[in-house]
């Protein structure tokens, strides 16, 4: 329950009223604050949602930048990201959500099932904070979230493959489980491997016991890798899903995950 709205002039006031006022929430496309979790709770709306870069670019050297105040159906038409950023983006909800919800608030909200953050791990993906002269890994400050998000970056990675996969209810649904594969082929084997997942724990997180089990070694088939992914995963219980049902079908969203990558260099 909003008991304060301030539009602010610029994002040195916006941090000011952060760091004043406990109750303060950045708002910027307002999906997340939108949502059940604030119906209840006081808070202070700070609205800098026309402060924020809406900008998608791509440098000659590779560097892939996004505004945090790109929409999410920015990304899903944008003709320079990544294959798997555009798919991300498309498993947001709706159209209707996806031309309100920024990048910058899918990331400051770190919900469990997070359309953006495993596609954005397994990319190395870095965020530029306001006042912050230099990036952090996107890992690091889910770890500490700590400023305003401006800027995410991504690194050039060439030879990279990568895919992502969601399941939810329905399709204009929230996801239930999101997962996102990266990784070379060198000599047929799998290197620097990366799996992420949303909707198995609190938050969305990278899963390096899933990484060693394949990393070095020839992309196994789907129902070998399922079988093999399954036994490793322990999934939370929560109101979208059984931490039985979440085990099954996130070994075969990782499975499929890791073949879709095959086909789709960046």
């Amino acid at each position: 329950m909003v008991v304060k709205y301030i539009r602010a002039a610029s994002l040195d006031e916006a941090g000011r009223v952060l760091a004043s006022d406990k109750r303060a929430r950045i708002l910027a496309g307002g999906t997340q604050l939108l949502t059940s979790e604030f119906r209840d709770r006081e808070f202070v709306a700070v609205d800098v949602g026309s402060l924020l870069p809406r900008g998608l670019e791509r440098t000659t050297e590779g560097l892939t930048r996004i505004g945090a105040g790109a929409l999410f159906q920015d990304l899903a038409e944008s003709p320079v990201l990544p294959g798997i950023l555009r798919e991300a983006a498309l498993g947001m909800a709706n159209r209707n959500v996806r031309n309100a919800a920024t990048v910058g608030g899918n990331l400051g909200a770190a919900r469990s099932c997070s359309s953006l953050i495993p596609a954005f791990l397994v990319l190395d993906a870095r965020v530029r904070i306001h006042g912050t002269p230099e990036p952090r890994p996107l890992a690091d400050w889910l770890a500490e979230p700590a400023g305003i998000v401006t800027w995410v970056e991504i690194p050039a990675a060439p030879g990279l493959r990568a895919a992502y996969d969601r399941w939810s209810r329905t399709a204009c649904d929230i996801s239930v489980l999101t997962c996102a594969a990266a990784y070379r082929l060198q000599d047929g084997s799998l290197r620097d491997l990366r799996i992420a997942c949303g909707g198995l724990d609190a938050r969305s997180r990278r899963f390096p016991e899933l990484e060693r089990l394949f990393e070095g070694r020839p992309l196994p088939g789907r129902d070998e890798a399922a079988a093999a992914v399954a036994p490793l995963l322990r999934p939370i219980d929560d109101l979208r899903g059984s931490a039985a049902f979440k085990r099954l079908r996130a070994s075969e969203l990782i499975a499929a995950a890791l073949l879709a990558a095959r086909e789709d260099p960046l």
